[in-house]
């Protein structure tokens, strides 16, 4: 691997924690613009982009655990340190050509990396002709979730829907099957036929997306004759998958990392939990999640810090509406698990059910407490058991 720096520069660098809840932010003419790379080499410029900060003004660079960057971008084999330093030296040579209405600038990915052998880190850095597509974009630019991007299962996937996204709020977008080739990077010698371009690229990243992202879609196709030449993409907030995630992984998140889910950038989600209490902050959350329709909501994570900072569970409740168990079941699991944390003998039923309703009771009515115990049981049961199972292990 190539290197421009000396190792007393490199010493000094911390390292850089990665995380699939980060935002990236890419200008639309970096997202419209054709990308020779592997799935693999696509995660990684991704990871690398979401690590970009809005007040940045040059890229920085970036001292990453190699264990970390594998279980990131999916590299799950037990020679992951030669993959990922494989991968690292074949994105070191790609390029990308982005051109405007001036110039056509051709620019390789990363201005440099290296590859610590045996000490478990690579240090990396995207070039700094990326800039303008990458840093302080304040016009024409996509943001989206890391996580959404990671969960595909294709690097034609991401682009489609890189360049869905980039359409979502106006809710369709045209393109021609000449343009959609050009976006994919397929070659003229590869589905030729549309049937072909339909059956093993659209409909699959059609499955994909809606499976594992916040958007989904449909789409029409417009004829010349007999032959296809445009889709229009109807574009919508997949509200379903959305709220599933967040049901499921919010469960054990501390609020930093809840905040930091919803796209709520790192400062702002520690100034969040400097002002407010964690239980002002989970509620409000769980609030915008169980309660409200997500659909009608442009921007969550700005909502979401509306709702935190005016307290709107609070005033919900002093409105007189009765609180749900449902809205609490979130907050109950975090409990629940901070109260077996250190346990490590089994703890009779009975009294598990005596310290569920005792602290349910302090929100709602003690017949909705034994509704709530009784429907749940098997479900805390479980979860005490597993993380009593949890502790015993790690004090072996």
């Amino acid at each position: 691997m190539t290197s421009s720096h000396e190792d007393n520069v490199i010493v000094p660098l911390q390292d850089i924690k990665l995380s699939p809840d980060y935002v990236v932010t890419q200008s639309n003419n970096l997202i419209e613009t054709p990308q020779d790379l592997t799935l693999q080499e696509r995660r990684i410029v991704l990871v690398l982009a979401s690590l970009v900060q809005p007040e940045d003004d040059h890229f920085k660079t970036h001292k990453i655990k190699v264990s970390d960057l594998a279980d990131i971008i999916g590299i799950g084999t037990r020679n992951f340190y030669k993959k990922v330093e494989q991968t690292l030296i074949s994105l070191q040579s790609k390029s990308v050509t982005i051109e405007s209405a001036e110039r056509k600038l051709v620019v390789n990915w990363l201005e440099w990396s290296e590859y610590y052998t045996g000490k478990g880190y690579v240090v990396l850095k995207f070039s700094d002709r990326l800039r303008p597509v990458l840093l302080q974009i304040k016009r024409e630019h996509t943001p989206f979730k890391l996580i959404n991007a990671l969960r595909l299962n294709s690097e034609k996937h991401i682009k489609i829907y890189e360049l869905l996204k980039q359409y979502q709020k106006l809710k369709k977008r045209t393109i021609t099957i000449g343009e959609l080739r050009y976006y994919l990077n397929i070659p003229e010698t590869q589905y030729k036929m549309y049937s072909h371009l339909k059956n093993r690229i659209i409909l699959k990243a059609q499955e994909d997306i809606a499976k594992r992202t916040d958007i989904c879609f449909t789409f029409d196709e417009h004829k010349d004759g007999q032959k296809v030449i445009s889709l229009t993409f109807h574009i919508r907030k997949n509200t379903k998958f959305i709220t599933d995630v967040m049901q499921n992984e919010l469960q054990d998140k501390d609020t930093y990392q809840m905040l930091i889910r919803f796209g709520i950038r790192p400062d702002t989600a520690r100034e969040m939990n400097t002002i407010y209490s964690e239980e002002r902050i989970r509620e409000n959350i769980h609030y915008v999640v169980k309660e409200k329709n997500m659909e009608d909501i442009d921007n969550v994570s700005g909502y979401i810090l509306k709702a935190i900072n005016e307290d709107y569970k609070k005033i919900e409740r002093s409105e007189g509406q009765e609180s749900s168990p449902i809205f609490y079941e979130q907050s109950f699991y975090h409990w629940l698990k901070k109260q077996y944390t250190n346990v490590k003998e089994a703890t009779p039923e009975f009294l598990i059910e005596k310290k569920v309703i005792e602290y349910l009771s302090e929100n709602m009515s003690e017949k909705q407490a034994v509704e709530f115990w009784t429907k749940n049981k098997e479900k805390i049961m479980k979860m005490v058991n597993d993380q009593v199972d949890k502790n015993r292990k790690k004090g072996r």
